[in-house]
């Protein structure tokens, strides 16, 4: 029997990730607002002009992913139907959670982060400022410009708003999104980072929650 926990999360109108699976693993990340019509189904809304058409189709797979205060709740569902050039009728397929400890949960937030490619060359790789799309104790979601290879180790470099000085640690690539406007989403977990370096992440990701519980408005006019 499916499971559709991601629904008990939804009770309200929520935003949530959307990821469009294409063929050769390769996944086109967006944001909409869920709601329920009548488990399994959802309709889910984008902002205008966001949903690629041309990558839409009856049937196609589609991985909805929305932080909780428990973890990561996701559900693999396909399209039902194409209701107009925003909104997409979905059928829930199976959910699955991933639970983290409290301090590791992800919050999103732009900071700025530099990276180089780890090298054994004497010739050290050019520094690239970004930034951050989450962050959490565990890892980081930044974005780039340049395709990226899972397995690869870079230096990262974060100016936390709250710090005195700059916080460094190494970053493993363990998957990268295609953007759908041009460049990629690249996720990386924490390879090498000092005990205080990771509480410093930590202490900021719960203040920025904090701040972003009390800044949160009711998603409305769906």
């Amino acid at each position: 029997m499916a499971d559709f926990a991601l629904f008990k999360y939804l009770e309200k109108p929520s935003l949530l990730r959307v990821y469009i699976l294409l063929a050769d693993d390769v996944k086109v990340r967006l944001e909409a607002v869920a709601r329920i019509i009548a488990e399994p189904y959802l309709e889910i809304k984008f902002r205008p002009d966001e949903l690629p058409m041309d990558k839409v189709r009856i049937g196609g797979k589609l991985l909805l992913s929305l932080d909780t205060r428990v973890g990561t709740v996701s559900m693999y569902a396909h399209i039902d139907e194409v209701v107009n050039s925003r909104v997409l009728r979905v059928m829930g397929l199976e959910s699955f959670a991933y639970s983290q400890q409290r301090e590791y949960f992800r919050v999103n937030t732009a900071i700025k982060v530099v990276y180089s490619k780890e090298t054994l060359s004497s010739n050290p790789s050019p520094k690239v400022p970004t930034a951050t799309v989450n962050l959490s104790g565990n890892g980081v979601l930044i974005s780039a410009e340049e395709q990226f290879t899972a397995g690869d180790t870079y230096e990262l470099e974060f100016h936390l708003p709250d710090a005195n000085c700059l916080l460094f640690c190494k970053g493993l690539v363990v998957r990268v999104d295609e953007k759908l406007r041009g460049g990629y989403e690249v996720a990386m977990t924490y390879h090498s980072i000092e005990p205080e370096d990771r509480d410093r992440i930590i202490s900021f990701c719960l203040a920025e929650q904090r701040r972003l519980l009390r800044t949160k408005v009711q998603i409305v006019g769906f």
